[in-house]
C-alpha cells in the first residue's frame, strides 16, 4: 500500500489535463472540422474517424506490451510521457492544418484527413496508454486510486473545458485553426512535461510475473489466457464497449445541435461546451464520494440513470429550445463524469484481481486493452454517426431542413438509452467492491511477505 500525497495527485493529474485538450477536440471539433472545413461528407467523414479509430486500437495494445516490457531509469512508463509530447502536439497542428492544393471535398483531402488522424492517434496511444497505467503503478490502495481518479477527472474535465472554449475562440480570432492547434499542442506539452516529472512509480512486486523476464510469445499468452478468466474486467470491457457505441453518437451531435439547431456561432458552441464541462468538474468530487462510500458500480448506475433521462429529455425537446437543451445536457455531463471516474478506478483493481489469481500484473496490457476496446466503440459510433447525419439529411454548412434538426435530437437524446441499459447490466454483476477488493490486497500482502523483499 501506498498514501499518496496531494503533490502527486495533482502532478499526476494535470497529465490528464494534456491528454484531454487532444481527446475533446478528436471528440467534439475533429468531424465538424472535416465537415465543413474539409468539405468531407457525414459519411466519408465517419469513415475517415472509423479507420483512424482501428488503427488506434491496434497501437493501444502494442504499447502496452512495449511499455510493460520497458525498463530505464525513469521508470516503465514516464519516458513515453516525457519524450513523445512534442511529437503528439505536432501531429495535432497536422490535422487541423491542410495544405492550400488540396480541394475541397476531393479524395485527397480525405487522404489527409484519414492519415493525418492516424498519425494523431499513433503519438496519442505512444503518451496516454503509459500515463493511464501510472494509476496501478502509483499505488495499490483502492481507496488511494478512487481519489488519485477523481483529482486525474477533475484536470480531465479543466482540460476539456478548456479546449471546449479555446479551440473554437482561438480558431475564430486567428481566422485559422491550424493557428489554434499550435496554441493548444503548446499548453499541452507544458502539462506532460510537468506530470513526467512530479510522478514516482512503485517497483514491480516480486510475486507477480516480469514481463521483461518474459519470452514475448510466453508473456503475450499468458496475458490473454489471464483476461479471458477475469471476470470483473471482462465485465467492465463490455459496459464500456455497450457506453462508448451510444454515448459517441451523442457527443458528435452536440455540435450539430448548438449551430444548426440553436443558430448558434463560434461564442455560443464555446459557451455551452465550456458550461458542460464544467459540469462534468463539479461532478467529479460527487462521483468520487459515492464511489468511495458505496461503491464504484453503484456510481456508473446512478450516473447512467442520470444521462438516460436527460437524453430522452432532450429527444423530446421541441427544436430551437435554447434553456431546456442546455438543462438537459448538462444533466447528462453531469451523469456521465461518472463513468469516468468508475471505469479509470475499475481497472487497476482488475489489474489487482489477475495478480491474485494467475500472479501476474499486466499494467500496461490491461489499459491497452481496454483503450483498445474504448476506441472501436468510439469509432464505430462515428461511422455510425455519419451514416445517421446522412440519414436525416445533414448538410455540411448549409441550412438544414426542419426534419434534419429534429433528427439531430433523437439521435442525441435517443441514441444512448439502449447502450446505457446494457452496460448497467454488464456492471451489475461487477464483483470487486471496495471490501473484496481489500481482502486480496490482504493476500497479496501476506503473499509478498512470504516471497521476501520487492524486485527492483
Amino acid at each position: 500500500m501506498r498514501t499518496l500525497g496531494l503533490k502527486a495527485k495533482i502532478g499526476y493529474a494535470v497529465g490528464d489535463f494534456g491528454l484531454n485538450l487532444y481527446w475533446q477536440s478528436l471528440l467534439l471539433f475533429i468531424l465538424f472540422f472535416q465537415m465543413d472545413a474539409l468539405g468531407l461528407s457525414a459519411v466519408d467523414a465517419g469513415l475517415s474517424y472509423l479507420i483512424a479509430s482501428v488503427w488506434d486500437a491496434g497501437m493501444d495494445p502494442l504499447m502496452g506490451v512495449i511499455s510493460d516490457r520497458t525498463r530505464t531509469r525513469l521508470g516503465r512508463y514516464r519516458p513515453f510521457i516525457l519524450f513523445g509530447t512534442v511529437p503528439l502536439a505536432f501531429a495535432f497542428w497536422l490535422c487541423f492544418s491542410p495544405p492550400a492544393f488540396l480541394v475541397a471535398g476531393s479524395a485527397g483531402m480525405m487522404l489527409f484527413a484519414t492519415a493525418t488522424h492516424m498519425l494523431l492517434r499513433t503519438c496519442y496511444a505512444v503518451v496516454a496508454i503509459p500515463y493511464s497505467s501510472l494509476t496501478a503503478a502509483m499505488t495499490r490502495d483502492s481507496d488511494e486510486r478512487a481519489s488519485l481518479t477523481g483529482w486525474r477527472m477533475l484536470l480531465a474535465f479543466a482540460g476539456s473545458t478548456s479546449v471546449s472554449a479555446l479551440l473554437p475562440l482561438l480558431a475564430g480570432w486567428f481566422d485559422s485553426y491550424s493557428q489554434a492547434a499550435a496554441c493548444i499542442g503548446a499548453l499541452a506539452v507544458l502539462a506532460h512535461v510537468a506530470c513526467a516529472l512530479s510522478v514516482r512509480e512503485l517497483p514491480a512486486p516480486a510475486t507477480a510475473a516480469e514481463p521483461a523476464h518474459l519470452g514475448l510469445r510466453a508473456d503475450l499468452g499468458g496475458f490473454i489466457r489471464g483476461v479471458l478468466r477475469n471476470g470483473p474486467l471482462l465485465r467492465l470491457l463490455a459496459a464500456t464497449v455497450a457506453l462508448h457505441l451510444s454515448l459517441g453518437l451523442l457527443m458528435r451531435n452536440v455540435p450539430f445541435l448548438l449551430k444548426y439547431d440553436l443558430g448558434g456561432d463560434a461564442t455560443l458552441t464555446a459557451q455551452a461546451l465550456t458550461w458542460f464541462s464544467a459540469a462534468g468538474i463539479a461532478a467529479v468530487p460527487a462521483w468520487v464520494w459515492v464511489a468511495r462510500s458505496w461503491s464504484k458500480g453503484i456510481s456508473w448506475q446512478v450516473g447512467s440513470a442520470m444521462v438516460i433521462a436527460g437524453g430522452i429529455a432532450l429527444a423530446f425537446t421541441p427544436p430551437g429550445s435554447l434553456w431546456l437543451t442546455i438543462i438537459w445536457l448538462t444533466l447528462i455531463f453531469f451523469g456521465h463524469a461518472a463513468h469516468a471516474v468508475a471505469m479509470w478506478s475499475m481497472l487497476p483493481d482488475a489489474v489487482d484481481y489477475a495478480h491474485w489469481r494467475h500472479r501476474r500484473r499486466d499494467e500496461a496490457k490491461v489499459y491497452g486493452l481496454a483503450s483498445l476496446i474504448l476506441k472501436l466503440a468510439l469509432g464505430g459510433s462515428a461511422f455510425l454517426g455519419g451514416l445517421a447525419l446522412d440519414g436525416v439529411g445533414y448538410v455540411p454548412g448549409g441550412v438544414q431542413a426542419e426534419g434534419t434538426l429534429t433528427g439531430f435530437r433523437l439521435l442525441a437524446g435517443l441514441a444512448p438509452v439502449l447502450g446505457l441499459g446494457l452496460s448497467m447490466l454488464a456492471v451489475a454483476g461487477y464483483s470487486l467492491n471496495a471490501e473484496r477488493h481489500g481482502r486480496i490486497q490482504t493476500f497479496l500482502g501476506r503473499r509478498a511477505d512470504r516471497a521476501g523483499p520487492m524486485a527492483p
